[in-house]
């Protein structure tokens, strides 16, 4: 693979297992007392948090391995490339962190990962603002993320904008044709029931990444897209 991918997409990569090892790390902690902490528990729990984690950044990040491979040469590191790819990694980290700390919320309330009742929760969140805000100080909560996100982008700049050797057109096609093949591979290979350790439900529940629990939630509700449009109450 071309240093060129690896180098962009390499923050991006450290910056999502960060984020999902340190909500696990807190789960830990702060349940202790129900893990499994055996050998073979632990080992599988972080496996599949792994695996959850790579499935969920390989369908999170590719539009933007689209741009990379799309992009023409002489536009690598421009401005337009510097404020595009600035732009898309903040938002990347940011979201990222916002999934993960909610889902630390709902795990508060619920001792489990996002399921079906995230999405209900979802659906009717207008409903709920006013208890979020009260409760968790929302505005304050987002502007302690914007804070971090700024200063994990200022860290992580500096790597994203090496020089690059030139990429032919064909390595691209190629390169863009397995990443899709990928993606569609483990769409159609996906075996949830690979994914859970046999005796502790905790251990089950902390394994699962954030995104794709509440992606698979989501999947596995049958809702139409209509009712994932909160927002419109707004509107009325």
């Amino acid at each position: 693979m071309n240093s060129f991918l690896i180098k962009r997409l390499m923050p991006f990569l450290i910056a999502a297992f960060a984020i999902e090892f340190s909500a696990l790390l807190f789960l830990l902690i702060a349940k202790q007392e129900y893990v499994d902490w055996s050998f073979v528990p632990m080992i599988k729990t972080i496996g599949i948090l792994i695996k959850t984690t790579t499935f969920a950044f390989l369908y999170a990040i590719m539009p933007y391995v689209i741009y990379l491979l799309v992009l023409p040469q002489k536009y690598i590191n421009t401005r337009i490339d510097k404020f595009l790819t600035l732009t898309t990694f903040a938002l990347f980290v940011f979201f990222n962190m916002f999934e993960e700390s909610m889902s630390l919320v709902f795990w508060g309330k619920h001792s489990s990962s996002f399921n079906i009742e995230a999405i209900k929760y979802l659906i009717n969140i207008p409903d709920h603002i006013d208890e979020i805000n009260k409760n968790y100080l929302f505005g304050a909560y987002l502007v302690a993320l914007l804070i971090i996100t700024f200063m994990i982008v200022r860290y992580y700049r500096k790597y994203l904008f090496e020089k690059t050797p030139q990429i032919h057109w064909i390595k691209k096609v190629i390169y863009i044709s397995l990443y899709i093949l990928c993606c569609a591979l483990i769409f159609v290979n996906f075996n949830e029931d690979e994914l859970h350790i046999e005796e502790n439900a905790y251990n089950n529940e902390i394994s699962k990444d954030g995104a794709y629990s509440l992606a698979l939630s989501v999947w596995k509700s049958n809702l139409s897209h209509n009712d994932f449009l909160p927002f419109k109450k707004f509107f009325r």
